[in-house]
């Protein structure tokens, strides 16, 4: 939104003019404009729109007025009886003019008279009629004769810089037009006459002179001042003072103006400020980071204030794309006539170089992408200084002071966002105002963005642009405000990248993961793996992406997946994006493969589909830990379970790797969450057997946390549908589930018939961690119905069957039945060996389920050989570990047991299954 007081009081959104209909409107927002910081009290609204004698409903106006801006979308806060109108000062007319009207002075200071007259002609567009045209109040008319008093030093000061350029004949029209107007203004008439004298019309010089002299005396009954009477005598000598003043080299002020008020990067600007006022070098500063972190705008914020200290100009170049065109550029801007500049690149830098020697100028290059691009443009000799923006870190250009901008620090971007937002705003909705500040990467040019849309709109809630900006589809068009938008940004690097990491960009965009691996990459990419890690590594380098700490994964920000998901969509065939998809879910289905196999053994103990997996050539061997890389790789796991929803075998064989983990104890929420997005994906592409599996899989969440009517529906449905299916293997599974439910809740022949039936599908399946488990569990029952060698004989073929499919897991759950048959037996001196092999397994594998199983059945044993104090310590583990994983059967039995060391219960009742 801008604002205008240089004519009409106006407002303008987008381009377009908002009709201010009442003058109460226009004299409120005149007044906040004119004010210090843009705020007023009630008082002074008054007084400047209705003068000393206001009516009685002035008041109730000065509040209509305001309201009725505020309905024009401008953001007027009201604290105190103060009214405070939110706008950069690049954004009112009137505070623009000034600024250009100081530059324009410096560089009439320094010279440049040509970069005076543009600046000044700049200054000039902006007015549209008289200042505060249509205000009648004292305050105002006095405000508008101040104003309008500018307006014309500005013309003077822009025909200055014309006549110092040789324009005389053309102002001549001009001032005799001004003269005309303001007939007493001596200014204008001395400078009529020059330009005429200049243009061989001296008699029509001194007629203007004669004509005023006439005015003076008729109107003021004065003479013209000695100034003018001086330049009268030298015309009349022909003094040759009068002359045009030879062409001199011109001293270029190139420098765009700052981009408003910097936040945060005072460590930055000391560090660039101290390197370029080194005046025995010729220092270059090179200022790197990621697109939209502001580095533009540090290093004209460090030009600017180091401009001073550079007298001899400055210089600066946005498109280095064709190096000659812009030493042809900076030669003109030095006052090399255009059939002067020689032709090649080397002989033009040769040129330049010769013109900066025994010169003290500063050169800003913006959005360098190679050092080939700046050699012709660098400095031969010390005296000179050179800022360069770039992406790269430009390693090859040696000698360089190199800044890093990195994303804004959390208060920083706070601040950057409040600028917008109001502190109100902020304060009100903290989790709102992170979240915004997390989508937009923490980067200044789209907090900038944010917090416009969010000035603009004060009746959002910040929780409704988070929602629209978490959408990836929508992120880049909710950051588009008044022109501005972060897509030239991101284009500009991604323009300049080779063809390989471009389409890496576009296919993680597709893809829609922040965090990606080189296994991933290569997966996405279709190339070897160590291919893969050098385009990763590139766009780091290019800060397309952050190395995490592992020194494994990389990502990049929500901004970059929705620019590469839209090119994607403009430069890819839609079925090679589809089949880069499916590779990298298939990478994932191949490495949730190897981690399962680590701490279950391969092909054991889980439904298996048919989706195919993808092994990058050249990729390392798994070489992991099961346990741990799944706590590391879960959230990308469940990321991919996402995105593989338009893949449905590929969604719930995902949903269901993790299982292993899931089962230790890990993640309740996450297991719950991913299984019932793939259990619909799986119901309407009608998968039986994905459903089967998710029913099976979540049967066991529902046993682990108590729920045994719902584990035993989503059991006996598993097991249907498997029969169905002809599954040996997943209705062994599921059986043993049933079995498993059977027995907790003391059904011991239903639990034998299940254990049996399952024990014979999952032997004939060739699953012998899965027997394995079967046989511990029959072994429970058989031992509960006084069959205790046939026990002992199935749970030392358990042993050896998960020694045998290498599961930890279920060996330690094997010793666990073994120590309580020495237990039950009558000698727990036997049985507290078991429990601390198992115990350790169970530490070892991270497994809160198991662990807390053993402790609780180590505590029991303990009671029994008449060591309260110990087996009150492990009876409090077990309680916490299990609360932990959820397992409120475990936890339950626990306190029991402790309340029997407190004498309100019986030991072996802590025993029972």
């Amino acid at each position: 939104m801008r604002f205008g007081i240089l004519g009409r009081p106006a407002i303008w959104q987008h381009g377009e003019e908002i009709r201010l209909a009442t003058r109460r409107s226009r004299g409120v927002l005149a007044h906040l404009l004119l004010s210090p910081a843009r705020s007023a009290s009630v008082e002074g609204l008054i007084h400047a729109i209705y003068g000393d004698e206001p009516t009685k409903s002035a008041r109730n106006q000065v509040h209509r007025g305001v309201g009725e801006l505020r309905k024009c979308g401008v953001v007027i806060d009201a604290h105190d009886n103060v009214y405070r109108l939110q706008a950069a000062e690049d954004s009112v007319d009137a505070l623009v003019f000034m600024r250009l009207c100081d530059q324009a002075r410096a560089a009439a200071a320094g010279r440049d008279h040509a970069g005076a007259a543009r600046t000044l002609g700049e200054a000039l567009a902006l007015w549209r009629g008289p200042a505060l045209s249509g205000l009648d109040s004292e305050t105002f008319l006095t405000e508008a004769a101040v104003w309008d008093e500018r307006r014309l030093a500005a013309i003077e000061a822009r025909v200055d810089a014309d006549l110092a350029l040789g324009r005389h004949r053309e102002v001549v029209a001009e001032l005799q037009l001004l003269a005309d107007q303001h007939p007493l203004r001596e200014a204008f008439c001395g400078q009529l006459m020059l330009a005429l004298y200049r243009s061989q019309r001296g008699s029509e010089a001194l007629q203007a002179f004669t004509d005023l002299e006439r005015r003076l005396r008729e109107e003021l009954g004065t003479d013209p001042g000695p100034a003018l009477r001086d330049l009268r005598t030298r015309i009349l000598r022909q003094d040759s003072v009068l002359e045009p003043a030879r062409p001199s080299t011109p001293v270029p002020r190139q420098l765009p103006a700052r981009s408003g008020v910097l936040i945060g990067r005072n460590d930055e600007l000391r560090r660039i400020t101290a390197a370029i006022e080194d005046h025995g070098a010729s220092p270059v500063v090179v200022i790197t980071g990621p697109g939209g972190a502001g580095k533009t705008a540090l290093g004209l914020e460090a030009a600017h204030r180091a401009a001073g200290r550079y007298p001899d100009g400055q210089l600066h170049a946005d498109d280095l794309s064709k190096p000659g065109d812009v030493l042809a550029g900076f030669l003109t801007a030095f006052g090399v006539a255009a059939d002067e500049i020689p032709e090649g690149t080397g002989t033009r830098a040769g040129l330049l170089r010769s013109l900066l020697a025994r010169r003290r100028v500063l050169i800003v290059l913006d959005d360098v992408s190679d050092v080939r691009g700046i050699d012709p443009l660098l400095p031969g000799q010390p005296g000179c200084a050179v800022i360069v923006t770039s992406r790269s870190p430009l390693a090859l250009l040696h000698g360089a002071v190199r800044v890093h901008v990195s994303a804004l620090d959390r208060a920083d971007a706070r601040a950057l966002l409040a600028t917008g937002a109001g502190d109100e705003r902020m304060a009100a909705e903290p989790e709102a105002a992170d979240r915004i500040i997390d989508l937009c990467a923490r980067l200044p040019v789209a907090l900038r963005i944010a917090a416009a849309r969010l000035a603009t709109r004060p009746h959002w809630t910040l929780t409704r642009l988070a929602e629209r900006l978490a959408d990836p589809t929508r992120i880049l068009g909710e950051l588009r405000h008044d022109g501005q938008s972060v897509v030239p940004t991101l284009a500009r690097g991604y323009e300049v990248l080779p063809d390989g990491p471009r389409s890496l960009i576009r296919r993680i965009g597709f893809y829609g993961s922040a965090e990606v691996t080189a296994w991933t990459t290569a997966a996405l990419a279709d190339v070897r793996a160590d291919a893969a890690e050098n385009m990763l590594e590139e766009l780091a380098e290019s800060h397309f992406m952050v190395t995490l700490r592992d020194g494994e994964r990389f990502r990049c920000h929500e901004l970059l997946l929705g620019f590469g998901a839209g090119r994607a969509l403009e430069e890819d065939r839609e079925e090679d994006l589809r089949a880069a998809v499916r590779r990298a879910l298939g990478g994932w289905l191949a490495l949730t493969d190897d981690a399962h196999a680590s701490m279950r053994g391969r092909g054991n103990s889980i439904p298996r589909g048919t989706a195919p997996r993808y092994r990058p050539q050249g990729a390392v061997a798994w070489s992991g830990e099961g346990a741990s890389w799944f706590d590391a790789n879960l959230d990308g796991i469940l990321a991919a379970v996402r995105r593989a929803v338009p893949f449905p075998e590929m969604c719930w064989e995902l949903a269901i790797a993790p299982l292993a983990r899931y089962e230790a104890g890990f993640r309740l929420d996450a297991w719950l969450a991913s299984h019932e997005l793939a259990l619909a994906g799986a119901r309407e592409a009608g998968d039986s057997r994905g459903q089967a599996a998710l029913l099976y899989s979540l049967g066991h969440r529902s046993l682990l946390v108590g729920d045994y009517l719902g584990a035993a529906r989503r059991a006996e449905v598993a097991v249907r549908l498997f029969r169905r299916l002809d599954d040996d293997h997943g209705r062994g599974l599921a059986l043993r589930l049933l079995a498993d439910l059977c027995r907790i809740r003391q059904m011991p022949i239903e639990a034998r018939r299940a254990y049996e039936e399952a024990v014979q599908l999952l032997r004939r399946s060739g699953d012998p961690v899965g027997e394995a488990d079967a046989l511990g569990g029959l072994a429970m029952v058989l031992h509960s119905t006084g069959e205790e060698e046939t026990s002992q004989a199935r749970l030392e073929r358990a042993l050896v069957l998960s020694r045998e499919g290498g599961s930890l897991r279920s060996e330690a759950q094997i010793r666990r039945g073994l120590a309580m048959h020495a237990a039950r037996a009558g000698t727990p001196e036997e049985a507290c060996p078991e429990l601390l092999k198992a115990l350790e397994i169970a530490a070892f594998i991270g497994d809160r389920v198991v662990l807390s199983e053993i402790l609780l059945d180590l505590g029991t044993t303990r009671i029994l050989l008449g060591d309260p104090r110990a087996a009150y310590d492990d009876l409090v583990t077990a309680e916490e570990i299990a609360k932990v994983a959820g397992v409120q059967r475990t936890a339950l039995r626990a306190r029991r047991a402790r309340a029997f060391l407190n004498g309100s219960g019986e030991a072996t009742g802590a025993l029972d299954r």
